[in-house]
């Protein structure tokens, strides 16, 4: 007899379960006890879907990146100009903080297990290989930017990693901030400021 389908919602809601718990507790404390407690099912529910927390890590890290990288594809594609492509990607990413709330603050395990992962050569990490897919999106943007001479010639790898940094580090500034007006005149100079720097 072949396995019974999985459900997708389930496992969506184990993982947004599981998101809740990381976030709160930690990679280390959190159980797949709590997780199925988080999310109103069995233990033994959650052992249908995901064999253990790393795997279940892994898809809450698959998803998000995959989330982004959708939304930078789609953005690439706009018929809108480079510079609004560029202005809209990082207001896309220092927003999402706001969406995600204390969730954001399972991004600082991600960044760890991808971090030691690359580190140490253990395993190919989907984290690393979803950034450097972004530059690559961001780099192809600003080469448009370029020939159609709304940017400065500039070292585009460089550049596109500044861009993706410039995110990064605000998401990690509202943590300490925690005032959403302020951080978004804060998030509206940057932007500015950004674009300044690679307008010709």
């Amino acid at each position: 007899m072949s396995p019974l389908p999985k459900d997708p919602k389930k496992a969506e809601a184990i993982l947004k379960a599981a998101l809740k718990v990381f976030s709160r507790d930690g990679l280390d404390k959190g159980t797949i006890a709590d997780i199925a407690r988080e999310a109103g099912i069995g233990k033994g529910t959650v052992y249908e879907y995901f064999s253990s927390k790393d795997e279940i890590f892994a898809a809450i890290e698959d998803a998000m990146m995959d989330e982004l990288i959708g939304a930078l594809e789609h953005l690439h594609g706009m018929d809108i100009t480079p510079t609004d492509k560029i202005r809209t990607f990082m207001r896309m990413g220092t927003e999402m903080i706001f969406e995600m709330h204390d969730s954001t603050i399972i991004l600082t395990e991600l960044w760890a297990q991808a971090a030691r992962s690359a580190w140490h050569g253990t395993k190919s990490s989907s984290l690393m290989n979803s950034y450097n897919h972004m530059r690559d999106l961001l780099i192809l943007i600003l080469e448009e930017g370029i020939q159609k001479g709304e940017f400065r010639e500039m070292n585009k790898d460089g550049v596109a990693t500044l861009c993706s940094a410039f995110v990064d580090g605000l998401i990690w500034q509202y943590v300490i901030i925690q005032d959403k007006e302020r951080f978004e005149k804060i998030v509206e100079e940057g932007v500015n400021s950004f674009i300044r720097g690679i307008a010709r």
